[in-house]
C-alpha cells in the first residue's frame, strides 16, 4: 500500500504569512538567506485576466494557427479539424474539473505536484515533479529554437541575411532570465500587450475570411462530424493537445494571484475555452479561405505558408509581412510564459529541500523565485548543448513531440491522483467532481499517451526520447525513496506538505 499524505486543511486554507515568517514555504524556523529569503512566499497581483494571459502566451495562438493548424487539417482530419479542438476542449474541461476540487481541498502552490503527491504518495508526487520540470525544460528549448527560428525568418524578409540561429537563443535565454527576476506583474505586463496584437492580427484574418467566403463559400464541412472518420483522427487529437500547453500551469502561480479561491478554477477553464473558441474559428476560417476540397492538399504541401498565403490573399502583402513580426512575438511571450512555469515548479522542489534549499527562496524585494529563475535558465541552456551543431528545426520538432507525451504522462496521473485522494478522503465535492470527470480524464489522457507512442514517427520523436521521459519518471520515484531512508525530513516535505 503506497504512502499518501492525509492533509485536512480547512476550506479557508492556511493563512497567508508574511514574507520570511517561519513556517511557510520552507521547513519551520528557517533564516533569511543572503540574496533571498527563505520560506517566503512569491508575491505578485495577478487576477484572472492576467493569468489567462500568461497562459494563452504559453500556448502560443498564432504560433499554433501559423504552424501547428497545417498539421492538424493536413495529417490530421483535414476540414474537420475544429472539431478535433471541440474534443480536445471538452477533454481538458473534464481534467479540469478534478483539478479544481483538488486546488479547493489543498489550497498550496505546487500545482500537479502537490496534487499528485496527496492522491499517491510521495514518490509517485516527485516523480511527477520530476516529470512536471522535464516537460517545461523540453518545451522550453523547443520554443527558444522557435524563437530563432522566425527571428532569422523575419531577418530574411526584410532583405537582411541568414543569421546564426545560436546567439539568438542566448540572447533569449538572456532576455527571459532578465524578465523573470522581477515581480511576475512585469512579465504579466510585457505579455498582454504581446498577445493582444497577435489575437487581434487573427480575429481580423477571421473575420474578413468568413465576411467574405472562399472558393466555395462558406461551407459548414468543419462541423460535420463524419468527417472526422476521413482522416487520422488520433494524430489530430495529439497536435491539437499541443495548442493547449499550459492550461494546467494556473495553480503553479497561485501564492501570486489576488484570490487564488476563485482566480485559479476561473482562470483554468478560461484558458481552454478561450484557446478552443480561438481555433475553432481560425481552422473554420483556413477551411472556408481554401475550400474543403483543397484544405488538405495546400496545408500538405507547404505546412509555413498555409497561413501567411492565406492571409496575402486576404488582407494583401503587407499584413501578411507583419504576421512575420507576429509570429516573433507569439514565441517571445510564449518563452517568457515559460521561464516563469518553470522556475516556480524548481522553486517548489527547493522549498521542499528537494534541491538545494536556497533554489526555493524569494527575493526579497521582487518576490520571485529569483534562484530558481537563474536554474532554469542554466539548465535550458545545457539542454542547448547536444543541438548546437545542427539547425534549430531539430530541438523544435523532436522536443516538442515528447513534451506531449511528457505532459499527457503527467495528466493521466494527476487524474488517477485525484480519484484515489477523494476515495481516500472523502469529502463534499460531488460524485462528478471527484470521481465521474476525473475516471473519464483519466481514460482519454491515457488514450492520448497510447496514440502517442504509436505514432512517434508523425510527431518526429523517437523512442530514445520517449526512454527519457520514462527514465525521468523512475528517477523521481528512486529519489524519492532514497530521501525517504536517509532523510526523512525532506521526505515529509514533498508535495508541499508543510506550507
Amino acid at each position: 500500500m503506497s504512502e499518501t499524505n492525509n492533509p485536512a486543511p480547512s476550506p479557508e486554507g492556511p493563512a497567508r504569512t508574511r514574507p520570511g515568517t517561519p513556517g511557510d514555504a520552507g521547513a519551520p524556523g528557517d533564516a533569511g538567506t543572503p540574496g533571498g529569503t527563505a520560506g517566503a512566499r512569491l508575491q505578485g497581483d495577478l487576477g484572472t485576466l492576467d493569468l489567462v494571459i500568461m497562459v494563452l502566451s504559453y500556448a502560443g495562438p498564432l504560433a499554433v494557427v501559423g504552424l501547428y493548424g497545417a498539421f492538424v487539417i493536413g495529417y490530421g482530419v483535414g476540414p474537420a479539424a475544429p472539431l478535433a479542438v471541440v474534443m480536445v476542449a471538452a477533454g481538458l474541461c473534464l481534467f479540469t474539473v478534478g483539478y479544481v476540487a483538488m486546488s479547493e481541498r489543498l489550497p498550496r502552490p505546487g500545482a500537479l505536484y502537490t496534487y499528485v503527491t496527496a492522491g499517491l504518495g510521495r514518490p509517485l508526487g516527485l516523480s511527477s515533479a520530476f516529470l512536471a520540470n522535464l516537460t517545461y525544460l523540453m518545451f522550453g528549448v523547443a520554443y527558444h529554437a522557435g524563437l530563432a527560428i522566425v527571428v532569422r525568418g523575419f531577418v530574411v524578409t526584410l532583405g537582411g541575411p541568414e543569421i546564426p540561429w545560436q546567439p539568438l537563443v542566448l540572447l533569449s535565454l538572456a532576455v527571459t532570465c532578465a524578465l523573470g527576476h522581477f515581480r511576475v506583474d512585469v512579465s504579466a505586463g510585457i505579455m498582454t500587450k504581446l498577445m493582444a496584437v497577435q489575437v487581434i492580427v487573427v480575429l481580423v484574418w477571421n473575420a474578413v475570411v468568413l465576411v467574405k467566403g472562399g472558393p466555395e463559400g462558406r461551407p459548414l464541412d468543419s462541423f460535420v462530424p463524419a468527417n472526422l472518420l476521413e482522416g487520422s483522427l488520433p494524430i489530430a487529437l495529439l497536435l491539437s493537445v499541443t495548442g493547449f500547453v499550459g492550461f494546467e500551469s494556473t495553480a503553479v502561480f497561485r501564492d501570486e494571484v489576488r484570490d487564488p479561491e476563485r482566480t485559479v478554477p476561473r482562470a483554468a477553464y478560461a484558458a481552454i475555452i478561450t484557446i478552443g473558441v480561438f481555433y475553432v474559428l481560425s481552422y473554420w476560417a483556413s477551411t472556408v479561405a481554401y475550400g474543403p476540397d483543397n484544405v488538405v492538399g495546400a496545408a500538405v504541401s507547404d505546412p509555413a505558408g498555409f497561413f501567411p498565403d492565406s492571409v496575402r490573399s486576404y488582407l494583401g502583402s503587407v499584413a501578411a509581412d507583419l504576421v512575420s513580426l507576429m509570429l516573433v512575438m507569439s514565441y517571445l511571450s510564449g518563452v517568457i510564459a515559460e521561464q516563469n512555469i518553470l522556475a516556480r515548479y524548481l522553486h517548489a522542489l527547493g522549498a521542499d529541500g528537494v534541491l538545494a534549499r536556497k533554489v526555493g527562496t524569494v527575493h526579497p524585494r521582487h518576490g520571485s523565485p529569483h534562484v530558481a529563475n537563474v536554474l532554469a535558465t542554466a539548465l535550458l541552456a545545457v539542454l542547448f548543448v547536444p543541438f548546437v551543431g545542427g539547425a534549430p528545426e531539430r530541438p523544435f520538432t523532436v522536443l516538442s513531440a515528447a513534451a506531449v507525451l511528457a505532459l499527457l504522462l503527467l495528466l493521466t496521473m494527476s487524474s488517477v491522483a485525484v480519484i484515489a485522494y477523494f476515495r481516500r478522503s472523502g469529502g463534499e465535492a460531488g460524485l462528478w467532481r471527484t470521481a465521474v470527470a476525473p475516471v473519464l480524464a483519466a481514460l482519454l489522457m491515457a488514450t492520448l499517451t497510447v496514440f502517442g507512442l504509436l505514432n512517434l514517427d508523425v510527431l518526429n520523436t523517437s523512442n530514445a526520447y520517449v526512454a527519457v521521459v520514462l527514465c525521468t519518471a523512475v528517477l523521481g520515484v528512486v529519489v524519492a525513496l532514497v530521501f525517504r531512508a536517509v532523510r526523512p525530513e525532506t521526505y515529509r516535505r514533498i508535495g508541499r506538505s508543510q506550507v
